[in-house]
């Protein structure tokens, strides 16, 4: 049997246009251990029924008994869009524990990040776990700079490059972005975050291109067109 933990919509407030953050609270918050990047899947209303739905941790305070997820809302989404429009506080939630696809290569001689605005969440999240000192690339994309997603407070920003009317699948701006950096030296890890055929865009790019080990390109797929509930896993 699957393990769920109970909480509790503490706090609603609107990032940007196209993002929402949610803070859960519930006893047995305090006890999670999630790394930097990690993920959850949250039970969402689907009319009579529930669905499954995997979004990315953005802040945990076992001090406080709070987890914070960034969602991001599109207008045609199905129930875990009308979940995060229409959620409030005080609002019982189910949740699974965290789990984590990528995490922190601390030893690095440098750390590449690169998504879209849902892989921002976890990459940023990454980021802002790193030493001040650590160097860092990096680069993220979204519809127009209304969409951009600040970082943590006192964490250096990465640049942005928006898309415009053009798809996010398979991004091509993305892709340009990431090709058009310069990259410190040494051998640095790249974590990759966001829709499925952008990610494997760059991967090939860093491994058939620059000629990054396949090990040191980590990549945690968010999403692909016309699959709901990508990346939960089993019902």
């Amino acid at each position: 049997m699957r393990q769920v933990l109970l909480t509790r919509v503490r706090a609603v407030a609107d990032v940007n246009a196209h993002m929402r953050e949610i803070e859960l609270a519930g006893p047995d918050v305090p006890r999670l251990r999630p790394r930097p990047g990690a993920h959850l899947v949250v039970h969402v209303p689907d009319g009579d029924a529930v669905a499954r739905r995997v979004y990315s941790i953005w802040r945990h305070d076992p001090r406080d008994a709070s987890l914070t997820l960034r969602v991001a809302v599109h207008p045609a989404g199905g129930p875990g869009c009308a979940w995060a429009r229409a959620v409030a506080a005080g609002d019982r939630i189910t949740v699974e524990p965290p789990r984590s696809k990528i995490t922190l290569a601390e030893q690095a001689a440098f750390h590449l990040f690169a998504g879209d605005e849902t892989g921002a969440v976890p990459l940023l999240a990454m980021r802002a776990a790193l030493p001040r000192a650590a160097p860092v690339a990096g680069v993220f994309a979204s519809i127009g700079g209304d969409d951009e997603m600040p970082g943590f407070d006192g964490v250096p920003t990465l640049p942005w490059v928006h898309r415009g009317a053009t798809s996010a699948v398979g991004s091509r701006t993305l892709l340009r972005a990431v090709q058009e950096l310069e990259l410190p030296q040494g051998a640095g890890v790249a974590y990759l975050a966001g829709e499925s055929d952008t990610c494997r865009l760059i991967q090939r790019h860093l491994i058939e291109q620059r000629g990054w080990p396949r090990r040191s390109v980590l990549t945690q797929p968010q999403w692909t067109p016309d699959r709901p509930g990508f990346g939960a896993g089993p019902a």
